[in-house]
């Protein structure tokens, strides 16, 4: 063998040793992410089934227009105020739309099972054209529970 077929062989193995390491990357790095994904995806299954909450009490007071919300976080898992909104009747809450937001009387981002949440509004749901019958709360995992609304004034 001359040195052009020596020569031509070498760049040949070179060639296939690049691209046979390439192809060992790109398979190794995806497959950590597929498995990144289905750890992320196993843990928010986790956290969904150790949420679980009930709708105590919903008032509205037709004298001062004011909504009253109360929540018990009954699940195992510790919970965002931030991340928690309403529908009543239809029209859409964010946490960030009602006055107060306090758990277990005090200002708190921070709901722990066991504990109550109480939400306040005075404007938003007064805006609304009737009375409020009905109001859906949901939990930032998507966890919900759907109760009536008592009418009192005072």
């Amino acid at each position: 063998m001359g040195f052009g077929t020596s020569g031509s062989a070498f760049i040949v193995f070179a060639a296939l040793f690049l691209a046979v390491s390439s192809l060992y990357t790109a398979t190794a790095n995806s497959t950590e992410e597929i498995r990144d994904a289905q750890d992320a995806r196993d843990e928010h299954h986790r956290t969904i089934l150790g949420t679980q909450v009930d709708v105590t009490n919903a008032t509205y007071n037709t004298s001062s227009s004011n909504f009253t919300l109360r929540v018990t976080n009954t699940g195992e898992s510790t919970l965002s105020t931030d991340r928690v909104d309403a529908v009543v009747d239809g029209s859409y809450l964010d946490s960030s739309d009602f006055e107060r937001v306090a758990v277990d009387g005090r200002e708190s981002g921070v709901w722990r099972p066991g504990e109550q949440l109480v939400l306040t509004d005075g404007d938003s749901v007064a805006a609304l054209s009737d009375t409020p019958e009905r109001v859906k709360f949901v939990s930032g995992p998507g966890i919900a529970d759907t109760h009536g609304v008592t009418e009192v004034s005072a």
